[in-house]
């Protein structure tokens, strides 16, 4: 990825282990805590976003895996 500046990054690509299918990627640092992650096909118009969270707690207080 590259950075463009105001904590956003482009030009990198996402994993879809489920689907087996790889995407273009932009992510976006909302917040110390917060990354917003972009896939797409194509054009950004043509995708999903996501919200991740950063982690603070320790290995033994992971949540169940769904």
């Amino acid at each position: 990825m590259s950075y463009e500046g105001d904590g956003r990054w482009s030009g990198g690509t996402i994993y879809k282990p489920d689907e087996g299918s790889t995407y273009k990627c932009k992510v976006e640092l909302l917040n110390k805590d917060v990354l917003k992650v972009r896939g797409y096909i194509g054009f950004s118009l043509l995708g999903k976003s996501q919200k991740w969270n950063r982690y603070n707690g320790t290995s033994m207080d992971l949540p169940p895996a769904h």
